[in-house]
């Protein structure tokens, strides 16, 4: 079973222990087939395009290893007036973290500003089900039309994954509308990988044949 794992953060992060050689290296004694840094856009601040230097630096590095992705994550409380989307136009992928957050932007003022992005972009740790329910709209449609990809977050801090884990309707829904998903442990230090529920939600999506996110 092919397994990614998208959200990582390292020591460019405020909250991150690890550096970005030592989360990769995590990865692959884990048996990570892919795996994505992507740190705080409000840590890294103007030292994105450092960021994107030393990611590079590592795809090229582990390239017979392990495949090495560089993302960031994106504050949606509120917009950062500090990022343009032209600024991350070299990154691999941008995850948008917590749009369902009372305090985050309001819905169709983020599809305007995601629009401008030009690489691939999803929703991070974000229940989905409730954003449709507060705007009355169905996010699944909307995340297809609008090409985002949807998180299931392992971290255990969210309880839409949970939900979701359980939840067959919601899971039938998900797998109807065909959004790519991607499977993110959100680690910010390897002494509590859990590799386990990376292979329990990869298993999941596989089962629901719910496609991974190309990238």
């Amino acid at each position: 079973m092919y397994i990614m794992d998208m959200h990582n953060h390292t020591t460019f992060s405020y909250d991150g222990s690890d550096t970005p050689e030592a989360v990769i290296e995590n990865a692959i004694a884990h048996g990570v087939a892919a795996v994505g840094i992507t740190d705080h856009q409000f840590s890294i601040g103007t030292n994105l395009w450092a960021y994107y230097e030393k990611i590079e630096t590592l795809k090229r590095t582990y390239a017979k290893r392990i495949r090495v992705l560089c993302g960031l994550e994106v504050g949606t409380r509120p917009k950062p007036d500090d990022l343009f989307p032209a600024q991350c136009a070299k990154l691999d992928f941008c995850l948008f973290e917590s749009l369902d957050s009372p305090s985050g932007m309001d819905l169709y003022e983020f599809i305007e500003w995601r629009r401008l992005f030009t690489v691939p972009c999803g929703l991070a740790h974000t229940d989905i089900f409730a954003l449709s329910a507060r705007y009355g709209v169905d996010m699944l449609q909307l995340m297809r039309r609008e090409r985002l990809f949807w998180e299931l977050n392992t971290s255990g801090n969210y309880d839409y994954y949970y939900d979701f884990l359980t939840n067959r309707e919601k899971q039938q829904r998900a797998a109807a509308a065909g959004v790519p998903m991607s499977v993110g442990s959100d680690t910010h230090a390897v002494c509590g990988y859990n590799a386990q529920k990376l292979r329990r939600a990869h298993a999941l999506l596989q089962d629901l044949n719910i496609p991974l996110v190309s990238i």
